[in-house]
């Protein structure tokens, strides 16, 4: 059976894309394969019967008929979709002009990626913040009063004090900067990721956060660790210092994951010290 799944895969890009419609500039077909011509085995040769004895003949050397070919095998390989350069999505690049971040934020909303949604700008100490907050994307309940008023923000703030951080030093933003309902494929987050360096590089925290498995594979590249083992690490991230920690939403739901967070994680990374 033909395999679909590059297609199948191009399609959900263009989903999340924000695309209503996808056109092509040329038709999808599949190649047929074109199959050798069978080779049809030679006909068994009967012996013949035995013929009364008799005085020998003279009669013209004739030659051995040859072996019966073995049949051959034809194994088809799988129809492979190839998607058009021109059908290709070019990413739109008007944000990288950006001098300032409003210019910034103004110019990502207008990306076809947001379109027809309702797009999240950061929030907090947005110029040079002490810690950067990075969330994969907006919950619905982040939408009414921001993320630091949320319940989970507010425990990161308790814990952020603790460690002498003030709500005042820090910012937050989002991976994603609308709300979704699923981890975005390879080929969006390679665009939300160069949003996110050219968000960093006109906001200038000095350290920078990420939070959950997302980010960690995502932003950070890590696609075989689990944050819960490797939360803490000293990582670099657009020229500025990061690691990741636990999700906040899932450290409010599971008080062993937060103490992970602040007994393990937190000192690991040395930023707090």
């Amino acid at each position: 059976m033909p395999d679909f799944s590059e297609l199948a895969k191009y399609l959900a890009e263009q989903i999340d894309i924000g695309e209503s419609s996808v056109i092509l500039d040329e038709p999808w077909t599949l190649s047929p394969v074109r199959m050798s011509q069978p080779v049809n085995a030679p006909q068994p040769i009967s012996a013949p019967s035995p013929a009364p004895f008799s005085q020998p003949q003279r009669s013209s050397f004739s030659t051995p008929a040859p072996a019966p070919a073995k049949p051959r095998v034809f194994n088809p390989a799988p129809a492979k979709i190839i998607i058009p350069e021109s059908a290709k999505s070019a990413v739109p690049s008007a944000y990288e002009n950006a001098k300032t971040l409003e210019e910034f934020y103004s110019l990502v909303a207008a990306e076809k990626l947001y379109a027809k949604t309702q797009f999240i700008r950061g929030e907090g100490k947005l110029n040079a913040p002490r810690f950067l907050l990075v969330v994969y994307s907006p919950l619905e309940k982040y939408l009414t009063n921001g993320y630091v008023n949320s319940d989970v923000g507010q425990m990161i703030l308790r814990m952020f004090k603790s460690l002498h951080v003030t709500p005042e030093e820090i910012a937050v933003t989002y991976f994603c900067k609308k709300v979704i309902s699923r981890m975005v494929l390879p080929q969006v987050a390679a665009v939300f990721k160069k949003m996110l360096e050219k968000e960093i590089a006109l906001m200038q925290p000095t350290t920078v956060i990420f939070f959950g498995d997302k980010l960690l594979k995502q932003a950070l590249a890590q696609n075989a660790l689990k944050v819960v083992d490797f939360g803490g690490t000293p990582l670099e991230f657009a020229g500025k210092p990061a690691t990741a920690l636990i999700d906040p939403e899932e450290m409010f739901a599971n008080k062993q994951l937060k103490l992970v967070t602040w007994k393990i994680q937190i000192p690991k990374c040395k930023f707090f010290s």
